[in-house]
């Protein structure tokens, strides 16, 4: 904190905090730019909650990183900033980015807050968080990727823009925050067989928060409801299929046993009809929670003749189930608020 007499600004908050494993079967690979939507996200943040956020730039240099977050909180909050306001500021080379809240005198009016957020750096390994959390990933295979690590470190400081208290809720909340939004903007598929984590999942038990658990739970709801939906429209269009969705509320998805394959009469293929009629003309399919991997991926072993779709269904891309990023904004927030209690 900056200790001179009347100085405009000060420190009052910083997110910088100290505070399981399977083989991959499936490599994840989908032309999403994590890092553009997860600043699209924050700028909505920025829209639905009146926070201010500044995103500041990486500078080796002290003295250059002082000058452009001073020239950056300038812009941000309409206010004269003096650079020797910011010097205070010692984290420009922390490689998994941090955010402060800062507050300001605003024109003789009393006091506003904006939140100084710098970003990870662009290649971070996923490993920083675990030790972060005390928590070392147990191998270095199958890591979430840097744009991930770095999509998450990102969500997770700009949640902490929102904090009053320094409470072990709002850190509830920034690690649940983070994990719902990088799971709604990647579509990551690897949870689907249930032999794999998804990403946001990895990350998520590396803080071993629970909050972090049933985000990744409500993520991958919303993504298998998507997904269903989108197998069921493809099986009726493209293969003349009557399909059947059974729906489910769980958010305990890693809970959910898959099945092994698709009982015959479920699985769209065409049957023989009775009393030597020929083949059946309106072949059946029943989706489940258990089942959809198999649809996407395609059967497992010999014997049946389901389709395969391939795997998401459809082009996804981040946050399709919602109208615009301010309303996916507002839910990822709300849904965070709930799981960090």
């Amino acid at each position: 904190m900056d200790g001179k007499k009347g100085s405009a600004i000060k420190w009052l908050v910083s997110s910088n905090r100290r505070h399981y494993h399977e083989t991959k079967y499936w490599s994840f690979s989908m032309a999403i730019d994590l890092p553009t939507a997860a600043m699209a996200l924050i700028t909505a943040l920025e829209s639905v909650t009146g926070v201010q956020i500044a995103i500041l730039e990486r500078r080796d240099d002290p003295a250059e990183f002082w000058a452009r977050t001073a020239a950056i909180l300038c812009d941000k909050t309409k206010q004269n900033w003096c650079s020797e306001d910011v010097r205070f500021m010692t984290s420009n080379t922390e490689l998994m980015g941090m955010s402060h809240i800062i507050e300001y005198n605003f024109d003789g009016k009393g006091t506003r807050r904006v939140c100084a957020l710098l970003p990870p750096i662009a290649n971070i390994d996923p490993n920083f968080i675990a030790n972060a959390y005390g928590s070392p990933y147990p191998t270095i295979y199958d890591l979430p990727s840097s744009a991930e690590t770095a999509s998450w470190l990102m969500l997770y400081h700009a949640a902490h823009c929102l904090d009053t208290a320094l409470s072990d809720q709002e850190e509830n909340r920034a690690v649940a925050f983070a994990t719902l939004g990088l799971s709604l903007m990647g579509g990551d598929y690897k949870f689907l067989p249930g032999r794999v984590r998804s990403s946001a999942r990895q990350i998520a038990a590396m803080t071993g928060k629970a909050s972090g658990y049933w985000a990744a739970g409500t993520g991958e709801r919303i993504l298998m409801d998507l997904w269903k939906t989108e197998t069921a429209d493809r099986l009726r269009s493209e293969y003349g299929c009557y399909p059947i969705v059974k729906q489910s509320s769980s958010i305990d998805i890693e809970r959910i046993a898959r099945d092994s394959r698709i009982p015959e009469g479920q699985n769209c293929a065409a049957e023989a009809g009775g009393n030597g009629g020929g083949m059946r003309t309106n072949p059946q399919g029943t989706i489940t929670d258990a089942n959809l991997w198999l649809w996407l991926y395609g059967p497992q072993s010999g014997g049946t003749s389901s389709p395969r779709l391939g795997v998401p269904p459809k082009d996804y891309y981040a946050f399709k189930t919602f109208k615009d990023f301010n309303t996916a904004a507002s839910y990822v927030l709300e849904t965070a608020n709930k799981l960090a209690q």
